[in-house]
């Protein structure tokens, strides 16, 4: 976030247009005095202001140095006139840069006050914040204005290059080389500014499900130990004969008891026959296989569970985790 504002508070006027009007980052409200939001100083970076700051005063200056040194050149298109206009967006956008960072700054000396003296300055302080949002809601809209000016005026400077063509070099080299880098300027960077948004955002299509994988891996889906499955009763697979399924009804056909071999406590579980095969393995089971059941009565092979348990402790039919007691995954 913090590169983010960098690289947008090093951006000449041109680019924050073109990168306001394309989305690809927010407009100039996004500046590097604009990104905390309501009065208080912890948002504000006084290194960003000055790197905006110079930044901005450089290009002025410039285009004053070129203009002084170019008063006898006769381009044939108003590149003198693109040129004034050009510095002039970077004043007035220093002019904003300055004026919210010094607002910022004593909206949070303000607040810093009002914490000591809670009960003498609530409506002072009341009657500040409203000030402050009226004068934020006016700089954002001149910042908006010269964002668009910024954006139309790049244009006028690229139709001018072009039209003048090879005369323009000829009769005022200097601005026409001045105008040439200026536009490369704002190109290079809104170029730049694209592809790292682009990277960034195939990077987090890429990267950010892996990581919320290994995040669920890790948090949910640990296995069993050997003394966790210990613990888990198990059976005795057998299958009841012939005689006695005659005394039962018809709708369940073949009833399938499971008796438990390891637990003092023996009792019998009957299945029907549609339950009588491991969900994992899905085989139907043989008459004195090894099941195992797990707290949610559910039941499997006790080879099959125990290789399922080691990778991950939960049921494989409801997810009812084994360690957790009754927590659902």
């Amino acid at each position: 976030m913090e590169e983010d504002r960098e690289e947008e508070s090093t951006r000449t006027p041109l680019l924050r247009s073109i990168l306001a009007g394309a989305g690809a980052a927010p407009d100039h409200d996004a500046s590097p005095v604009d990104s905390g939001g309501g009065g208080g100083g912890g948002g504000y970076s006084k290194t960003l202001v000055i790197i905006d700051v110079v930044w901005n005063v450089a290009f002025v200056a410039v285009s004053i140095a070129v203009l002084l040194t170019t008063l006898r050149e006769r381009p044939s298109t108003p590149l003198r006139v693109w040129v004034v206009g050009y510095a002039a967006q970077c004043l007035v956008h220093v002019a904003l840069v300055l004026c919210e960072f010094g607002r910022s700054r004593s909206g949070a000396r303000c607040g810093c006050e009002g914490s000591d003296c809670a009960s003498g300055v609530g409506e002072q302080n009341q009657s500040f914040r409203g000030s402050d949002e009226l004068d934020r809601s006016i700089s954002k809209r001149i910042e908006s204005m010269n964002t668009m000016g910024s954006f139309f005026w790049w244009l006028m400077g690229f139709y001018w290059i072009v039209l003048g063509g090879n005369a323009l070099i000829q009769d005022a080299p200097q601005l026409y080389w001045l105008s040439v880098v200026f536009l490369a300027f704002d190109v290079f960077f809104a170029v730049f500014c694209a592809v790292l948004a682009c990277i960034v955002g195939i990077a987090l299509c890429c990267c950010l499900p892996c990581i919320v994988a290994i995040l669920y891996a890790i948090a949910f889906e640990e296995g069993a130990s050997d003394a966790d499955i210990m613990v888990l009763p198990r059976y005795r697979f057998r299958r009841s004969n012939q005689r006695w399924a005659s005394h039962l009804d018809t709708k369940q056909e073949v009833i399938v008891p499971i008796m438990e071999t390891d637990s003092s406590q023996a009792s019998e579980i009957f299945l029907p026959s549609e339950d009588s095969e491991c969900c994992i393995c899905l085989s139907q089971y043989v008459d004195g296989v090894e099941l195992q059941s797990l707290p949610c009565n559910h039941h499997f092979h006790s080879e099959c569970i125990c290789k399922w348990l080691r990778i991950n402790a939960t049921c494989p039919l409801c997810k009812h985790h084994i360690l957790h007691g009754d927590e659902l995954v």
